[in-house]
């Protein structure tokens, strides 16, 4: 079986590494790998002044915005066509999301239409896909209209404009370690502060973080095995039920809370990074490099290869590293349900609502048709899998299927 979003990035030894430290639950309080992890971040982003690290990217944003001191109520601009845990950290900052459309040849903002007389306080630009956004358009913008501009880098490490590191532009970025993204901690982000002004108001609210309880951080820590263990009987059915029970007894956790859904802070955030997931993060930071090119070898080869009538791709850009390869169809669950009856997962995509998930929109600040490129896009979207841990021949498998299927 081919998953695109169970634990995708998970190798043996980072199973390991999870059980290690699992079996050794004395060792949890220390600083050592958080302290190896933001020096690993600080050689990656060497303008960045300072590096603030958190249990998820929300919890990072959620801080950022709030350091930036706006007045109650304040607009935040942002794209649809993105993760409800954005638009959430706004709302509990007690500021207001203001959606934005995209382009549908990249799913990022379209820096075309950004409003020329802004309320707003801040623009978050999100690199869909790992995508780069038009930055050279997006700063010349935030500058003239004296926006501070925050990254949202949950899709983006490694990539580039221009040969300058996404997530250098912004005054501030946010990282994700997520379970699905480009290296993954099972939860995990941090907060890279570029604008020196907001060092200390961020590392004031810094210092009174706590870190998540113990039984949180073992949660996460009992993902990788777990998943591991169902990735390799799935195909058996056992896989599926050790998945089900191990969420039912809350021997592991799931990404977003229902809570979160309903737009109410979860108990879990903001918080910092617990030291164990500090070194399963820092342990993926030293796959970086092949693991973003292995995604664009991926994404190249879907790129060159699809010849399927009935689909668009996105425009080719060699700076993307590719989390997911984007596609658009017509009624893209039929595909989706052709390629699950040949043993590939595409699962829950990004993304079917312009704001996912949610169980209503208008409680995100969201009306429908207010961005209907971005909605159009729900519709028809499709991703496939890139990821590190995928065979080539699995990709050149999955390739030839899509090219034979007819609806």
């Amino acid at each position: 079986m081919i998953h695109i979003s169970l634990s995708p990035n998970l190798e043996p030894d980072d199973v390991f590494l999870a059980l290690r430290w699992l079996s050794s639950p004395f060792s949890w309080t220390g600083k050592k790998n958080q302290e190896k992890l933001k020096e690993s971040l600080q050689q990656l982003f060497p303008q960045t002044q300072a590096i603030f690290l958190f249990n998820a990217g929300r919890s990072a944003l959620m801080l950022g915005l709030k350091a930036l001191n706006l007045p109650p109520g304040s607009k935040i601009l942002l794209q649809a066509f993105t993760c409800s845990t954005v638009p959430n950290a706004i709302l509990w900052n007690n500021l207001t999301p203001e959606y934005l459309d995209i382009q549908k040849e990249d799913f990022n903002l379209n820096p075309d239409i950004l409003p020329q007389n802004p309320v707003a306080k801040a623009l978050i630009v999100q690199h869909t896909f790992g995508q780069p956004a038009n930055m050279e358009k997006i700063t010349t913008y935030c500058q003239k209209k004296k926006l501070y501009l925050i990254e949202d880098g949950a899709h983006s490490l490694g990539a580039t404009y221009r040969e300058k590191k996404i997530g250098s532009f912004g005054d501030i970025t946010m990282l994700s370690f997520g379970r699905d993204k480009i290296i993954s901690s099972v939860f995990g982000g941090a907060l890279l502060v570029n604008n020196k002004n907001l060092v200390k108001p961020v590392e004031n609210l810094y210092q009174s973080l706590p870190y998540p309880s113990f039984s949180w951080t073992a949660q996460q820590l009992f993902h990788p095995p777990v998943t591991f263990l169902s990735k390799k009987t799935y195909s058996f059915y056992l896989g599926k039920l050790i998945l089900f029970l191990s969420q039912k007894t809350k021997l592991i956790s799931k990404a977003i809370y229902p809570k979160e859904r309903d737009q109410q802070t979860p108990p879990f955030f903001p918080r910092r990074l617990p030291e164990p997931l500090a070194s399963l993060a820092n342990h993926q930071l030293k796959k970086l490099t092949r693991f973003n090119r292995q995604r664009q070898k991926n994404a190249f080869y879907y790129q060159e290869n699809l010849r399927q009538s009935k689909i668009t791709k996105p425009l080719w850009n060699p700076e993307g590293i590719y989390l997911r390869y984007p596609i658009l169809l017509e009624k893209p669950e039929k595909l989706k349900l052709y390629l699950k009856k040949h043993g590939v997962i595409i699962g829950k995509h990004w993304y079917p609502q312009p704001i996912t998930p949610a169980n209503n929109l208008s409680l995100l600040n969201y009306q429908k048709g207010q961005c209907p490129i971005a909605e159009e896009a729900c519709r028809q979207c499709l991703n496939l899998p890139t990821h590190p841990t995928i065979a080539t021949k699995e990709v050149k498998y999955i390739t030839k299927l899509i090219n034979q299927w007819s609806a």
